[in-house]
């Protein structure tokens, strides 16, 4: 069962990558108003030592790092600013998260 329950949009899967699925938007949700870590609090360090068919390790709020997006373009207009909330299963993952955000963070939209 995927970890995504039916918040992915129709057309979608999450069978090839859950870290595809996460960049597709699914970063950073906000439900009623209370924001939601990225991925639902699954862990993203963990998905790199996963086989392709694991559904993912659910990270904690004990162990929790967050990253902030600035726009350091040149372009007039300039994105706001956004802070991402990630949750680990444990220290080791968080400080590997907080050694190399963009390692592990989903790249494909959300940020």
């Amino acid at each position: 069962k995927s970890p995504f329950g039916s918040s992915i949009p129709p057309g979608f899967s999450t069978s090839a990558s859950p870290m595809l699925a996460a960049g597709l938007g699914l970063a950073a949700i906000v439900a009623g108003g209370e924001a939601k870590p990225v991925l639902y609090g699954y862990d993203v360090v963990e998905y790199f030592s996963l086989p392709a068919d694991s559904p993912g390790v659910l990270g904690s709020e004990e162990f929790q790092a967050n990253l902030t997006t600035t726009d350091e373009s040149s372009s007039p207009r300039k994105m706001t600013s956004s802070e991402y909330t990630f949750y680990f299963a444990n220290e080791k993952n968080k400080k590997l998260f907080e050694t190399d955000p963009w390692k592990y963070a989903p790249r494909w939209g959300g940020f």
